[in-house]
């Protein structure tokens, strides 16, 4: 985990924000000669079900191509917001409650950490962190006639976007594990037989729900909002992702975004240039998957969801799916993996992906970032001629 500086965005909660501090040291040895100027543009990050600031560990990786200098000015930030999901804490939490605290970490870092110029801000979500960012995008703003009106943002990228009913699905639907079936119908005749009112309040007992979710305590509200039982006709507000929603579910969600107003144009005459197409002044959301993800199942397409969510935006003037969008080789969920095929995946593919989209919604990914990331890319390639040169001579011997 790289250094950094921890900002409290939300006093009376207790909630912070984690900015990576990736420091180099100037020849002075006492260290800076003067503070780094302030940042002009920020990633923020939102991590899944059961994250906290050092996981997953891929946002370190990104975080060191932008390392801080009193010398050379760095435009970019990495900074991982702290939401009371966080943690195991996130099943008595809503979504709702979620996107509230983002859009007062926005807030913080505009009006309150960085005051001498506006700041951009580029929201990337790791799995249910996504499901944060669709919500944040597509919700009324405000969200009711007592909320704030949410920040905007300049653009959205979703990583490891996937369905957390799928995945309950799957788990009462396989036959060599039926403690899973029946934790599932247990819990539902507890939803059942309790008042709508009370569903907040009431955590459904652990036993039913570890073997669907894991150890967590989950209230009934959003144990419905995760399993969404009344999906694929009437999908709950965080059913994002299911593989089985219709097209008119995806047009009331993606086809949403831009009429919102909180994902910005992209301003950058980069975007004609990189996608070699003209989009005119619209938005772009950012998709990456990963192809061995192990919370996606065999019934799931991803190429042909991805292109769905693809229709569903371009339906809707002023927004498209960028076209780095893409499924990433040899990537598992979380990009994790020490072999060169999970390095390439996560160090090459993903992280080049993440800068190319900054550059283009934004701008400023400097040549000092790209050398770094050229360095990472040439040591994960020496590691793949070298893998091949072993297979080749293992090949040999068996010939022999």
């Amino acid at each position: 985990m790289t250094p950094g500086i921890l900002h409290t965005y939300h006093p009376s909660r207790n909630l912070n924000l984690f900015e990576h501090t990736p420091y180099v040291l100037d020849k002075n040895p006492t260290g800076f000669s003067q503070a780094p100027k302030q940042p002009s543009h920020i990633l923020l990050f939102i991590g899944g079900l059961f994250d906290n600031f050092n996981l997953p560990h891929y946002v370190s990786d990104l975080s060191s191509l932008f390392p801080i200098s009193s010398t050379q000015h760095q435009p970019w930030r990495i900074m991982h917001v702290q939401l009371s999901s966080n943690g195991r804490s996130w099943g008595i939490f809503t979504i709702d409650r979620d996107i509230e605290e983002i859009a007062v970490a926005i807030d913080f870092i505009r009006t309150k950490l960085y005051t001498n110029r506006y700041v951009d801000i580029v929201l990337m979500g790791h799995s249910t962190g996504c499901q944060d960012i669709m919500r944040y995008l597509t919700a009324p703003n405000p969200l009711t006639s007592r909320s704030p009106k949410r920040p905007s943002v300049e653009g959205a990228i979703l990583q490891a976007p996937v369905s957390d009913r799928d995945g309950v699905i799957r788990a009462i639907h396989d036959e060599d594990a039926p403690k899973a079936r029946k934790a599932y119908d247990a819990a539902m005749k507890i939803i059942d037989a309790t008042a709508e009112k009370d569903r907040r309040d009431l955590i459904l007992p652990m036993n039913l729900t570890k073997p669907l979710f894991g150890p967590a305590p989950i209230n009934i509200e959003r144990f419905l909002s995760l399993v969404s039982p009344e999906s694929p006709d009437r999908p709950s507000i965080e059913d994002f992702f299911s593989h089985d929603l219709k097209d008119e579910a995806f047009s009331r969600t993606f086809g949403a975004i831009r009429r919102t107003g909180v994902l910005q144009v992209c301003e950058s005459s980069r975007v004609k240039r990189l996608d070699n197409n003209d989009t005119g002044g619209t938005s772009s959301l950012l998709v990456l998957m990963s192809d061995s993800d192990e919370h996606v199942g065999p019934e799931v397409n991803q190429k042909e969801l991805l292109e769905r969510w693809r229709n569903a935006l371009s339906k809707e003037s002023g927004t498209h799916l960028d076209s780095l969008s893409t499924i990433i080789l040899n990537a598992i969920h979380d990009v994790g993996g020490d072999d060169w095929p999970s390095q390439e995946a996560r160090l090459v593919k993903l992280r080049k992906a993440v800068l190319l989209y900054m550059d283009k919604c934004v701008g400023d990914v400097s040549s000092g970032t790209w050398d770094l990331f050229e360095k990472d890319r040439q040591s994960v390639m020496k590691l793949k001629r070298d893998d091949g040169r072993d297979i080749n001579a293992q090949v040999g011997v068996l010939k022999l």
